[in-house]
């Protein structure tokens, strides 16, 4: 009230004067035109901020620090010197006070990367349709206007865009040309003592001497406005160029040294939060850069984004090759990318050599739109090479390089069900060295396993590309013969007994006996049961002088 009293007494004071008319001209311009100069001032040093802070909203967000923001919008609305300063969306309603931005942000980038309120509340601010809040969303530039509070104080208005723009686009898209608007509400008292002063100082300059008036108001207006402004200004550009320990002199007072405080203090706490954004994007870059695995995430554009090291290696392309070429050829067969986005999203594939594991998925909003796609690869060769090789050893016989027991028990149970199934024949040949143990007594016992060798390369070149030449255990050899008759098991094994026969090992001669078996034709309903009537038959087979076959179908 003692303010509005002043404000009258002075206006009344100033109107109640009698000046000349070129007194009057010269003092209504003038003062008109300072009185602008210090509203524009001041309109800019808003703007100073408004840009600083809106760079800083920018770091922070790219660096994917926006769990500070909450804490951070809350500080800015308790800084002294400012009625009220928020940061509102396009809608006019508070900013990080509810989960809307948060749950947009997280279904465009396809997963949690930000926590959600527990306690969110939407909090309209402004109409959205206010002339002046329309031209700041329209023009992406700043607009101001004045109003009066309920005890009839004058409030400016200063509302300012935040800019979208490319590093918005990842987790906000490229739809918007203004991403937010920060809104200032700060008293008039300041700005109205100001502009009273330097109406009584122009009238009381003037009416002495023109020079001198204008001498002093420019000294003193320098001195209380300029140069503290200058120095703000000074400091925001510094801090717009990445020095963010600079600080703002605490000069003059009043609200221009509130505003160097509160700038101070924003500032430090735009460090603080930078400080943090730069560890853990090193911690990020540490893990994608360190893993193993490829790792390819493109944008909504289908532009690949993020390429890291282990890409190149496995790929064998450069990342030049790799964006120039597009997801879609990350392995060199766009329709495997299509199935793997759209269909079973992991495989293993054959690329240049190698066995890889291929994992790939497209991200898509709430609303159907396509936010990305990303894929993660693994060089899982020698995992597979090592399978294959503990598979072969787990069925190979060490000596002679053929299946073995295990292989025997497995296949030979397949087969005869199959045989039972599609009531084809299948046929077993049972054959042993004769006389095997004189080769070891005699010769030794590597001799014997030389023999043995022998033999078993003499059945591997004897039997069909679906028979298997198996080692029973000792001198003891199994083939099994698929969709083999009594006739067929019965040449397959004379023409095996002839080779064995024809060779010599070491000068040595060897000759085998053989016992077979067929189903169907024998009374067997089991597998062993089969095997056991060709072992038989090799009995037979020893009985009757060795170097001989005999069929159980025949006995």
């Amino acid at each position: 009230m003692m303010i509005r009293g002043k404000l009258r007494y002075h206006v009344t004071l100033a109107i109640g004067v009698t000046l000349t008319v070129v007194f009057a001209c010269v003092a209504y311009f003038y003062v008109q035109s300072q009185e602008q100069s210090i509203l524009g001032e001041y309109k800019r040093s808003l703007h100073k901020v408004t840009d600083s802070l809106s760079k800083g909203l920018s770091s922070i967000m790219v660096e994917n620090h926006a769990e500070i923001m909450p804490a951070y919008a809350a500080r800015l609305k308790s800084l002294r010197g400012f009625s009220e300063f928020v940061i509102l969306r396009t809608d006019g309603s508070e900013a990080f006070r509810d989960n809307l931005s948060i749950n947009s942000v997280n279904a465009l980038l396809g997963s949690q990367a930000f926590a959600t309120h527990s306690k969110p509340e939407r909090v309209p601010n402004m109409n959205p349709t206010t002339p002046a809040f329309a031209r700041v969303l329209a023009n992406a530039g700043d607009a101001s206007y004045e109003v009066v509070d309920g005890s009839g104080r004058r409030q400016l208005v200063f509302l300012d865009a935040i800019p979208g723009g490319p590093p918005c686009i990842r987790c906000h898209g490229a739809d918007q040309l203004v991403r937010g608007v920060i809104k200032i509400v700060t008293p008039m008292n300041t700005i109205e003592t100001e502009i009273l002063n330097m109406r009584i100082q122009t009238i009381l300059v003037i009416g002495a001497a023109l020079i001198l008036s204008t001498l002093c108001v420019g000294y003193l207006l320098g001195k209380s406005v300029v140069h503290p402004i200058e120095a703000i200004t000074g400091a925001m550009a510094r801090i717009s160029a990445g020095e963010f320990d600079s600080k703002v002199p605490l000069q003059g007072g009043g609200e221009i040294k509130r505003m160097a405080e509160t700038f101070n203090l924003m500032t430090a706490s735009l460090k603080r939060g930078y400080d943090l954004l730069l560890i853990e994007r090193g911690k990020l870059t540490t893990i994608i850069e360190a893993a193993r695995e490829a790792i390819i995430v493109t944008n909504a554009n289908d532009e690949i984004v993020l390429i890291n090291k282990a890409a190149s290696e496995i790929l064998e392309k450069t990342d030049a090759q790799v964006r120039q070429e597009g997801f879609l050829c990350l392995l060199d067969d766009a329709a495997l990318m299509n199935q793997l986005l759209h269909g079973v999203h992991t495989q293993t594939v054959a690329y240049r050599g190698r066995t890889l594991q291929v994992s790939a998925a497209s991200i898509d909003a709430k609303n159907g739109r396509l936010m990305g796609s990303a894929a993660l690869i693994r060089d899982v060769t020698e995992e597979h090479r090592m399978l294959d090789e503990l598979k072969r050893i787990s069925i190979t016989d060490a000596l002679t390089g053929l299946f073995n027991r295990r292989y025997i028990d497995t296949t030979l149970a397949t087969e005869f069900d199959r045989a039972r199934r599609t009531n084809k024949p299948l046929s077993v040949l049972l054959l042993d060295v004769d006389f095997f143990k004189k080769f070891n007594d005699t010769h030794g016992h590597d001799q014997g396993d030389r023999v043995l060798q022998a033999v078993g390369a003499c059945m591997k070149s004897s039997i069909r590309h679906y028979d298997s030449a198996c080692r029973y255990g000792g001198e003891e050899f199994v083939m099994i013969l698929p969709e083999t008759g009594v006739q067929g098991a019965c040449t397959i094994g004379n023409s095996l007994r002839v080779a064995v026969e024809e060779m010599a090992v070491d000068g040595l001669k060897v000759t085998i006996s053989l016992g077979a078996a067929t189903y169907p034709g024998l009374d067997v309903s089991k597998a062993e049961q089969l095997l056991e009537a060709a072992d038989a038959a090799l009995y037979k087979s020893k009985e009757a002088g060795r170097n001989r076959l005999t069929s159980a179908n025949a006995m």
